[in-house]
């Protein structure tokens, strides 16, 4: 059987502005992607995305409802994205890269950024759509 690694991604919206953070050097692929990680032991996504902000970019989060879920197979695992919908605690508290990558607020319309990695695409599609209902 396949292992699958379990990834929790905060989307995070200011207005109509999404913070995407890039792929720390040491850890290819390289490119934009909501920010989050693997789940450990123990943890729900939830805590997942608590902790991986906190620790990669220095910022606490209320992370709300799941949005969106993907699975990126591969040879030997598989990756499963689960996007929650999170919100900065505090709106004015620093956002400081930890992992030696870099973040950024793009605005939420038209084609996603060129270096949006594949497996983001579809959310950002998503909430592209689903803002104009």
């Amino acid at each position: 059987m396949k292992k699958v690694i379990e990834v929790g991604a905060a989307v995070i919206r200011r207005g109509n502005r999404i913070l995407l953070a890039s792929r720390p050097a040491d850890k290819p692929p390289a490119g934009w992607e909501f920010p989050g990680g693997k789940r450990e032991p123990g943890e729900n996504f939830r805590e997942t995305i608590r902790r991986e902000l906190r620790e990669e970019l220095g910022v606490e989060v209320i992370v709300g409802d799941p949005i969106y879920r993907i699975v990126v197979p591969g040879n030997e695992r598989d990756i499963e994205i689960h996007f929650l919908r999170a919100r900065l605690v505090d709106e004015t508290a620093p956002i400081t890269a930890r992992e030696n990558q870099e973040w950024r607020w793009f605005e939420l319309q038209g084609p996603a950024p060129d270096q949006l990695l594949p497996p983001d695409r579809p959310v950002w599609n998503f909430l592209t759509v689903s803002d104009r209902s």
